[in-house]
This record gives structure tokens, sequence and C-alpha cells, in this order.
């Protein structure tokens, strides 16, 4: 045993451990640790560890994907999550809505209404910190769980509609500010900035955003002190209005509707008093709708997860405990202000006294301008003919009456609008820098740049500030609220969404820390996101979902070269699974037969027109499998070869697998395919294989490995397909491999243009060709290639000879329903027999019972023996190949022979098929494929004669399918 290696100082000690280095088993193995599992880390490859080698760069694991490494921040949950979500939670609403709410649905509906919002706020919540806590969470906050939920798609929808929601709600709360101050100027008769008050607040917005803008640039530390002051004086204002509430109103407050605590009061304005106003119809679901944008600030954690020092431990705590405190304190406000005011109130002190403050009428049209009211009123004797101008249903500006001191409450409503400004302005880049970086839309990588050490999206900043800027000239933004609350209520959406969907996987990576979390309450809060959209404007959410879904189509013809391990993964994979349980337990029948072809053709790239015609066959409603053998090959370039090969059939729209074994011999693999290609039953129920020309010239090993493939697909119940074209299939020396390589990593792109296109052909990859004969399977293979405009054009040649199942008469027809096949006419050839006319009825009647369509059934006349050339031809063509003819060495060579016993034994049979060939070249020599029933190789026939009777069926004929079913029904007539 080894000794443990010796370390000479503490020092030296320390700097062993660092390397991570095993002393167990094999000095080279690492030990486990975190920095093994980043998308940088380096392990040693199985090559390196069982060749002794140490680690390099290119051949080390590593990890897929294309996440980034990322910087993290310094900000914890409070003053990263909780402080921002507590501030874009109470808004502007805090100080100009809450009383209003309370006078049209009463305190007890109200209470329900905030309920109501906070269980979907929390639900959303418990989704949100499930997701973040299953992993690192990376830059981009929302739109990164998403992403990597749900995969690009979705991810990228959600990224630029959250991005932009959020620009957008930096020119409404700026505008909510720009307003305020513009009417302070006017109270004050100060000067206003230019002759208009609406190009007041245009200039009062822009310099607001270009100062907050300004902050934002100097990173989330200075921003986040700046959000600490606004906090700070919200607080204050509220802390005033609950101190005001209790200290006795004087007369002019008294008129105004803050009358004080009484029971009668409370009990008066417990129940609802909907009353229409300029907006329209008042009731549970507008004043429900009113109040809902003020939970949607629940991701504003999520948004800056970049500058989070643990974005998994902080999002859940932090944003919880948000929801939690401001639920609590739009009650307490909102119960408070509901107290000890008036709904109506006429504003005059003269009615005060008079005992008929209320007794104002409620007028829907009233635009609440006290400048428009008529000089009479406030005056005792006609109060009737005045609308209600102040009480908390007319005046929004109740509670800076309430409040003890008017001055906080400004500077209540400023902090609000101004802080949840700033916090948008900070979530927008971040979020689309995040979008930029994956690359997913073209032309905006340049907004993904950082700069400084804190990454900042200085280019993002700006192009947020445009867009605010944009949205700020309008001056009236009502018409784009509600889009924007739909925004955000879809993102909400896909969050539950995506957290129900990653669970239901059970995927092995969902594995989140926090446990408080139910899929199916996910799954019900996202249809309850989804219908609120709709309840608040549905004109709104048919915008944003149509949005939502044009970017979403459009990212999914792009495809994206991205591997983000993505629910929408786990669930196709589970999806299949079950699926295939499913299909194990139905029993098979014959009207739901299909073709499963195992194909032969290597590297699909090298024999395309193979490919392609088995394509035809089973055009993606059948299992197609090409297969691959290497003799004396290692599999360890297994993954690349399949990685490839994948790429390329996708590329052509061909849904085929690639199946791949190593194996000493060609037998050996084609055994192994046969036994294990496919899973269930979804394994391949035909073997196809090329015919070669070459056959000849093989050595007898050779030979008895092709007949040999046959054997095991027959005894394995499988059918045979045997497809002949003199041109050949193999290009395999001008393919040009490199260019193959380069290509497939455009794959997107090719199915984007494609998507445009239904008849978008992908040229092959090819060198310079020179040879005649490559020249022409290149043509070949163009000709059989699915997907073009061109077809075929001429017939299709079925020689129904005998009776395997009806193999032989389904695979031309199914070739004859799709292109490039499907302009072909049909004939089909049978056997006369002793009448030729009945034995055509017969057909017919056949073919009519199956509801296959033939353009003319032929019968020919098999009982004449052949003629003299066609026997003369066939004798030249086995003279060389018999044991005592003129090549006696080609035994000693290993090449096989005919032995004169099977002649003489197989004679009549043999001329059977002479004739068959002598029929095939009179009638089928211009067709553009004859399909015939294949003779089966005998137990006691040598490898060598089979083939020669395969060749005689189609030597100088035209591209030939030789077809022999497993003797069991492929087709019925029965319904």
């Amino acid at each position: 045993m080894a000794p443990l290696p010796h370390f000479p100082s503490r020092d030296g000690a320390v700097a062993w451990r660092s390397q991570k280095i095993s002393v167990g088993y094999d000095p080279r193995d690492v030990t486990p640790s975190a920095i093994n599992y980043d998308d940088d880390g380096i392990r040693p490859t199985l090559d390196d560890l069982r060749r002794d080698l140490a680690a390099h760069g290119e051949d080390s694991v590593r990890q897929t994907g294309n996440e980034r490494k990322l910087k993290r921040g310094t900000l914890g949950w409070i003053r990263g999550v909780w402080l921002w979500s507590v501030l874009n939670l109470w808004g502007v609403m805090l100080f100009l809505r809450i009383a209003w709410m309370n006078a049209q649905a009463g305190m007890g509906l109200f209470l329900v209404i905030v309920l109501m919002g906070t269980v979907i706020a929390v639900l959303t919540s418990l989704s949100t910190s499930a997701i973040s806590t299953n992993g690192e969470v990376g830059l981009g906050g929302t739109y990164y769980m998403i992403s990597r939920s749900l995969g690009p798609q979705f991810g990228a929808a959600i990224g630029v509609i959250f991005s932009i929601a959020n620009a957008i709600s930096v020119s409404l709360n700026i505008q909510g500010f720009a307003d305020t101050v513009q009417g302070l100027l006017e109270d004050a008769h100060l000067s206003p900035f230019t002759t208009s008050a609406l190009n007041d607040i245009r200039v009062i917005s822009v310099v607001t955003l270009v100062l907050l803008t300004g902050f934002t640039f100097f990173g989330m530390e200075i921003a986040s002190r700046l959000q600490l002051l606004f906090f700070t004086i919200l607080m204050a204002s509220i802390f005033n209005i609950v101190i005001g509430s209790i200290i006795p109103p004087n007369e002019e407050a008294q008129a105004k509707g803050f009358v004080g605590y009484s029971n009668a009061l409370f009990r008066e304005n417990f129940k609802p008093a909907f009353q229409d106003d300029a907006n329209g119809r008042n009731s549970f679901m507008s004043v429900f709708g009113v109040f809902f944008p003020s939970v949607t600030g629940i991701l504003a954690g999520t948004s800056i997860t970049g500058d989070l020092k643990d974005p998994s431990g902080a999002i859940p705590k932090g944003t919880m405990t948000a929801i939690f405190f401001t639920s609590v304190s739009y009650i307490v406000i909102g119960w408070t202000t509901a107290s000890v005011t008036l709904r109506h109130a006429s504003g005059s002190v003269a009615d005060l006294r008079a005992g008929n403050l209320t007794a104002c009428h409620h007028d829907p049209y009233w635009a609440h301008d006290l400048s428009t009211l008529p000089d009479v009123c406030g005056k005792p004797d006609s109060p009737a003919d005045c609308p209600c101008s102040y009480g908390s249903i007319n005046f929004m500006e109740i509670m800076e009456i309430v409040g003890h001191f008017r001055p906080i409450i400004l500077a209540g409503i400023f902090s609000a609008t101004l802080s949840t400004a700033l916090g948008c302005i900070n979530f927008a880049p971040k979020i689309f820098q995040a979008l930029c970086r994956d690359k997913i839309f073209p032309f905006i990588h340049i907004f993904g740049h950082g700069y400084t050490k804190n990454d900042e999206p200085y280019r993002a900043y700006a192009l947020v500030m445009i867009i605010a800027v944009i949205f700020l000239m309008p001056s009236d933004l009502n018409f784009i609220s509600n889009i924007v609350s739909n925004c955000f209520l879809m993102t909400y959406t896909l969050v539950n969404y995506a957290t129900f969907d990653a669970s239901y996987s059970n995927a092995p990576g969902w594995r989140p820390t926090f446990k408080y979390y139910n899929k199916w309450l996910s799954l019900a809060t996202a249809l309850a996101c989804f219908v609120i959209m709709f309840a608040l404007d549905w004109k709104s959410a048919v915008i944003v979902v149509g949005i939502s879904v044009v970017l979403w189509l459009y990212v999914y013809y792009k495809n994206p070269n991205v591997n983000w391990g993505t629910s929408a993964q786990a669930n196709t994979y589970k999806s299949a699974l079950n699926d295939m349980h499913r299909l194990q337990r139905i029993e098979d029948h014959v009207k739901n037969y299909r073709p499963q072809v195992l194909v032969l053709t290597g590297l699909p790239c090298v024999r395309p027109a193979l490919v392609y015609f088995a394509n035809s066959i089973t055009h993606g409603t059948g299992l197609l499998i090409c297969g691959h053998v290497l003799v004396g090959e290692s599999v360890k370039q297994r993954s690349v070869m399949a990685s490839e090969s994948y790429k390329w059939l996708r590329r052509r729209k061909l849904r085929a697998f690639y199946d791949y074994v190593a194996a000493n011999s060609t037998a050996e693999g084609i055994r192994a395919l046969i036994q294990t290609s496919g899973l269930g039953k979804l394994k391949p129920n035909i073997l196809m294989m090329g015919f070669h020309r070459s056959w000849y010239n093989w050595s007898e090993v050779a030979m008895e490995e092709y007949t040999s493939a046959l054997n095991e697909a027959l005894d394995a119940k499988m059918g045979i397909a045997l497809l002949y074209a003199k041109e050949g299939f193999d290009i395999t020396t001008v393919v040009n491999f490199e260019k193959l390589v380069e290509d497939n990593t455009h794959e997107g792109n090719d199915q984007l243009k494609s998507a445009a296109s239904a008849d978008h052909v992908v040229p092959l990859e090819l060198k310079p060709i020179e040879d005649p004969e490559v020249q022409a399977r290149v043509r070949l293979a163009e000709l059989f290639e699915t997907g073009k405009k061109k077809h075929i054009v001429g017939e299709i040649h079925v020689w129904w000879l005998y009776d395997d199942g009806g193999l032989t008469l389904l695979i031309p027809h199914l070739l004859n329903r799709q292109s490039p096949w499907d302009k072909c006419k049909l004939k089909i050839f049978i056997l006369a027999g002793q009448d030729p006319v009945a034995a055509k009825k017969e057909m017919l009647s056949l073919l009519e019972k199956f509801r296959i369509k033939a353009d003319e059934v032929i019968p020919v006349d098999m009982e004449q023996p052949p003629g003299r050339e066609q026997t003369q031809w066939f004798d030249r063509l086995i003279g060389g190949l018999r044991e005592d003819g003129p090549t006696r060495n080609r035994k000693v060579s290993g090449l096989g022979v005919i032995r004169e016993s099977e002649v003489r034994e197989f004679g009549e049979r043999t001329s059977k098929q002479i004739r068959l060939r002598e029929l095939l070249l009179e009638h089928s020599s211009k067709s553009a494929l004859t399909v015939v029933t294949m003779p089966l190789p005998k137990t006691n026939q040598s490898a060598i004669f089979y083939m020669a009777s395969l060749h005689a069926l189609t030597s100088d004929m035209p591209a030939t399918l030789l077809i022999r079913g497993t003797q069991e029904n492929v087709l019925t007539y029965y319904c």
C-alpha cells in the first residue's frame, strides 16, 4: 500500500487541499466541491483517469447551458427585497384611492378585497420562493426564473413584457408626482414653467426622470439608501394619518367630511354604497380592479437578483414579510380613514352649522373641480342644487385633511410615487440586460453590456429613460395603466404555472429548499391571475396575451440554441414515458398497424437517398430509425455522432432517430440493432437496407453477413425492404463534414427559414464532385427528398405476386400519398392463373375493400418458361460463380461459390425468377419505382446464390423495392 502524501508544513497541507485532489483510489480524482458544478468547473474525463493523464481544459467534462458566472451583490433580504417590495406595494394609491375604495365598497368588502389581493400575492410569492430556492438565481430575476423553468419561448415573452411594463410604470408614477407638484404650484400662484399646465407637467416629469435615472448610475447601494429615505417619509405619513384621526377636527375639517370617530359612522361606512362616477358604473369588481395594481409589486425583489448576496434566501423572506406588512398597513389606513370620514359632504361650514352637511346630491359626472361649482353652493337655502364636493367618495385628497400635518402627507405622496418610479428604473434595465445577454432576439445584445465592477447596464438605463419619456409625452396615461397591470398579471400567471409545471414533472433536478408550496395551488393561482386579467379590462388583456403569443411564436420558430434544463423538457420525457406505458397496455390490431422502419444508413448524411426514401414511408407518423454499425470502432464518439446526425435530420424536418452500435462484425452489429432498437411497442417492424451492386466481388463472409441480417429480421418477425438503385447510395467521399458541422450550428436559422416556406429544401453539404457516379447518387437523393415543389412523374408498379400479409401493397400505397411520389400512377401486377379476367376482377374487389385506389390492375402469366435470352443472361451471371466454373480459384480466395447441388435443387424456382425478370423488363423498365414481392432466403441455399437471385430481379431496372412481409395481416377491410 502506497504511503499517504507527506505534507512538509501546514502551508503545504493547505495548498494540497486547495487543489481538491483525492488521496483515495486515484490521486487524479477530484473531491466533491461546488466549483466542480459551476459552468466553468473542470474535472478529469474518464479517459484521463483510465490512462492516468492530467486533466486538459478541452477534454474535461463541462456542464451544459449558457449561463455566465455571476458576481453577486451585497444587499441582504431587508434592503434588497423587503424594502423594494414594500415601496412598490404601497405606491401612490395608499394616499389617493384607499379612502375612495372604502367609501364605495364599505369597510367590510374592502377587507375582503384586500384579503383577496393578499391571497393571490401570497400564493404567487410561494411559487416564486419555490423557484428561487431551486438553485442559484442568475441575473434577470423573474425573467431568469421563467426562462429557465418554462424555456426561452415563455421567458423571452415575459422578459420583453415585464421590461416594458416596468418602463411604462416609471412614466405612470412620475406623472403622478408631476401632477401633484403642478397642482401645488397653481395653489401657491407661482409662475409656471411654460404657458400650459400640460407642458408644465411634461417638464417636471422629464426633469424628475433624469434625476432619478442619475441616482441609478451610482449603483444599487445609493439607490437603496434613497429608498430608505422614502420609506422613512412614508412611515411618518402613515403615523400622521393615524394620529390625526384621533385629534378632534375643527369646523373646516368637519365641513369637508372629517368628523371623527363614532359608532354610527362606523356602522354606516361598514356597508357598501356603490355609486357611479365619471369613470362609469362601480361594483365590487371595479373597486377590486382599482386595488389590485397595488399588489403588483411583489416581484420587485426578484428583479434585482444580481445585486443580492443570497437570492434564494432573501426572496422568500423579503417578499412574504413585505406582503403581510403592506396588507396590514392598507387595512389599518383604510379602516382608520373610513371610521372618521363621511361619504358625502358639501364642504360648507354654514351647512355644518345648519345641520345639512350631507344634504348635497351626488353627481356622477362632476369632475371634482371646485372651480366649476355654482356660486349658490354652500348657502343654507339651496344645498340640494349642489353636488357634493367633499367626503371620502368625492374628494381624493381627504387624507390630507385627516392627517394632522398636511406637508407630511404631501411628502408621503411624493415618496410613494418616486420610490416606485426609482424601483422600476432599476428593475427594467436589469431584466432587459439579462434578456439581451441570452441573445434570443437579434440586434439587442448591445444593451446587455455592463459597466463598472457592479455590471451596471448603462445602455439599458438610457433605453428605459427614452421609453419613459415617450410615454410621458401624452401626459394622460390612463389608457395604458390597465395594460401595465395586465403585463404584471401575465407575469404572475407564468410564475405560478412555472412552479406547477416544474413540480408536476417530478424531475430529479426539482429540489427547492422552500417547501411551503403546493403545485395545485400554483396552478389555481395561475388560472385566477389569467381570469383577473380579463375581469379588469378585457381589451388590454387581449393586447397583452396577443403580444405574448407573437413573441412566443417567434422564439419557437427561431429555436435558439440554448439548453437550460427546463420543466418543459422534463415534462416531455415524463409524457413520453407515460405514453409508452399506456401504449404497452394496448393490444396490437391490424387497423392500427404502422410501418416502423429500421433503415441501415450508417451516418444519415452519407446515404441521404436511403433516408429520404424511408422517410417517405413513415412520413413522421411512424417510427424511423437510422441504424449505424461501426466494425471494430469504439463507442466514445457516439454522443458527437448522434448530436450531429440529429441536427442533420432536424434541419431537413426528418422525424427520425439515430442508433449507433460498435461491433466486431457487421452481422453482430445488425443483430444488436434488430434486438435492441426501439422501446416497448415502439420497435421496428421493418428492416430496410440498400441492395448493393458490388455484391459480385464480396467475400463469402460479407455475403453471409448480408443474408444473415435478413434471416435475423425474419426471425424477429420483421418485414424486409431492400431498395435498389443503379446509381447507388453512398456519397461518403464527397460529404463536406466541416461544412456540415458548421451548418448544424445554425440549425435554428434553417428552421426559421423553413417555417416561412413549407417547400424549403436544405441542400446537402458536399465537396466539389468530379466522379459522375457520385453525381448520379446526389441527383437521386435530390429526387427522393421530400418537401419539394417538384414531384416525381411516372408510375409505381407493384408486383404483388404472393400474399405476405399485404405489406407489398401497403408500402407503395403510403408512398403514393405523400410527395414526391403523390403524382405517380399506381399499377398493380398480379398472377393471372388459369383465368386472368377472374383474377383481375377479384383483385379489383379486394382493392376496393381495402380502400386503396389503383389506376390499373394487370394480370401476368408466370407459368410460361423463361425465354432463351434471359436464361442465357442468368447462366452467364452465375457461370463464373459456380464451383466447377472457369474461376475455380474464387473459393480459394474466399469469394464463395455456388454449389452444383443447389443449382439442381432450386432449378425450378430459379426459372420462375428468370421469368419474373423477363416480365419486369417487359412491363416496368420505364417505371419510376418498381415494388416486387421478395423471394425468401432458404436455409439450404448459399448466400451467393441468393444474392444472384435478387440481382436477377433488380439488374437493368429503375429504382426497385423488394418487400417481404411477415405473413401477418397489415391490411384489413373490416371497419
